[in-house]
């Protein structure tokens, strides 16, 4: 496998599951610093005057992802993210929630590349690739402050009410479920259950590994783990197979105690469902 093959592949699969378990922490949110406002709990309303783009996205049950921003310069992520919070753009709000998850990944991913490098299992010239890039995206991390961090779960919440796919878990995963009413409780917990039935992988995984205090049934969470589990049996590329097999061994360990057959029949059948409407929802 070349070096090129090797870098997708391995950014693929270990930068997915780095950022998704690195913010996976359901019990506390964000601490802020000294002196800085506490990460407010998901309000009724964000956005009184709500532009419109906004609220077609979020009636759509699959939106798609928001385009990228311009590349960021030596000025960092500091200043966008602070603009992010600042404005009402959903892609750049979005946006401002991957830097913050990517920094707070950067250090344990440069630290697993480099173990595989030493153990022989990644290439050198691809874990130079790799490496350099980490060192990068570091760079761009270090005008991210406290005061930055504390402003996630605000961000996730608006882009999470645009549909945007993957939102719903940055938001879960950023508060306490505690903190919050049953009623907002509530619009999480159909958040994380749309992204799980539209969007794939990784959604389908933040939906088997939300806390429990999200409201998620275990009946549900075997229909989702099952429905990754038949992605991960499909063929395809091979750096997705691996990605969806790595995240269907890891939403595995949610089930302490073994489905009996009679649920493991039902949760095949509802997966059947879902993968089926994935597929539908990939055709142009």
């Amino acid at each position: 496998m070349s070096a090129a093959r090797w870098t997708g592949v391995l950014l693929a699969a270990g930068a997915a599951i780095a950022l998704f378990f690195t913010t996976h922490t359901p019990d506390a949110a964000p601490s802020p610093a000294a002196g800085s406002p506490a990460p407010a709990a998901l309000p009724p309303d964000l956005h009184p005057a709500t532009p419109a783009h906004v609220a077609a996205s979020a009636a759509s049950p699959a939106a798609s992802m928001p385009a990228p921003p311009p590349p960021v310069g030596a000025e960092g992520y500091g200043p966008h993210i602070e603009r992010a919070q600042a404005g009402d753009d959903i892609a750049a709000a979005w946006q401002a929630v991957q830097w913050l998850q990517q920094c707070a990944a950067n250090e344990r991913q440069r630290s697993s590349f480099e173990q595989l490098r030493n153990l022989g299992q990644l290439p050198q010239a691809a874990a130079g690739v790799l490496l350099a890039q980490l060192d990068a995206e570091g760079r761009r991390c270090q005008t991210v402050t406290d005061q930055h961090r504390a402003l996630l779960p605000e961000l996730a919440a608006r882009a999470m009410r645009a549909g945007v796919p993957l939102a719903a878990a940055a938001y879960a995963d950023a508060i306490a479920p505690a903190s919050l009413t049953d009623a907002q409780r509530q619009e999480v917990a159909e958040a994380l259950r749309r992204d799980a039935r539209t969007n794939g992988a990784l959604s389908l995984l933040a939906a088997v590994q939300a806390d429990d205090a999200w409201g998620l049934s275990d009946a549900e969470r075997l229909t989702f783990h099952a429905a990754l589990q038949q992605l991960a049996d499909e063929p395809d590329e091979p750096g997705s197979i691996n990605l969806a097999r790595s995240l269907a061994q890891h939403s595995a360990m949610r089930f302490k105690t073994p489905p009996t057959p009679e649920q493991l029949a039902a949760a095949k059948l509802a997966s059947q469902q879902i993968v089926a409407h994935l597929h539908a929802l990939e055709q142009p």
